[in-house]
């Protein structure tokens, strides 16, 4: 990647810490702007939710290993030794609409940046010292595209598929559903053991709202689907749309997956 130089030209550890960031992201297009994702161990200075731009020193102590995410979607993984510099390059882009993603990038970023450091505020709060890719879920599944049952708020969806998430795992449930303004089906079974549970069939376009209620929860979900023009394939499109809908659960259980992907 050829937006990040060493500092220090002469340092053998550096220079194996570049061939790791050249290794991690071997596209053409530049990034201008990173956002920490996690630091493995946790780094007082490398804190999820940091934004580093055009001419910050990235520094990543021995024995770090911290993942960024790009404005162009990629995600770097740098394990330390090493001092960085962000350089100032543009992405490259073909039409008009790539050139509105890449100026859109850079608020995206700091929209996730956003995210991660409330997350942060929140576990420093309860006394907390974890990154955000290591967050204790209790039973909850970790797949990001799993919509939490626990309380009302948001789920976003892809392609019609439901994939419920429950915390209460060690017995069977029974459970009912509403989908939209439809007749609720009754006496639905959560498995015992199971953490989620899959819709068989795929949600109309037309519903917004499921309501799931169990003997200890009842829940209103608002349906939010991935629009078309959201690429699948690109984490910070993915990640700033699901922030930008509240599904702020989902997002960080897609942070936690990309940096244990990358480690």
């Amino acid at each position: 990647m050829n937006v990040v130089r060493a500092t220090a030209t002469n340092s053998l550890l550096i220079m194996t810490a570049i061939a790791v960031l050249f290794a991690a992201s071997p596209l053409a297009a530049a990034d201008s702007q990173y956002v920490v994702l996690s630091a493995e161990p946790a780094a007082a200075d490398l804190p999820p939710g940091k934004l580093f731009a055009p001419s910050d020193v990235i520094n990543v102590p021995a024995g770090i290993v911290v993942t960024l995410l790009g404005e162009d979607g990629n995600v770097n993984t740098i394990a330390g030794p090493g001092a960085f510099v962000v350089t100032e390059d543009a992405p490259i882009t073909d039409n008009r609409q790539g050139a509105l993603a890449a100026h859109e990038a850079p608020s995206k970023l700091a929209l996730i940046a956003g995210l991660l450091a409330n997350e942060r505020r929140k576990t420093e709060s309860i006394g907390g010292s974890r990154t955000s890719a290591d967050q204790s879920h209790t039973g909850e599944s970790d797949n990001p595209w799993a919509v939490s049952i626990e309380q009302s708020g948001p789920g976003c969806i892809r392609n019609g598929e439901v994939l419920l998430s429950r915390k209460e795992i060690g017995r069977r449930a029974v459970f009912a559903l509403r989908i939209g303004n439809a007749e609720p089906l009754n006496d639905l079974i959560w498995s015992a053991g199971d953490t989620t549970y899959l819709l068989p069939n795929p949600l109309p376009a037309n519903v917004k709202v499921l309501t799931v209620e169990t003997s200890k929860t009842s829940a209103l979900i608002e349906i939010h689907t991935l629009p078309p023009a959201v690429r699948l394939d690109n984490p910070l499109d993915v990640l700033s749309w699901m922030a930008s809908a509240g599904c702020e659960r989902q997002a960080l259980a897609l942070v936690r997956q990309l940096a244990k992907t990358k480690r």
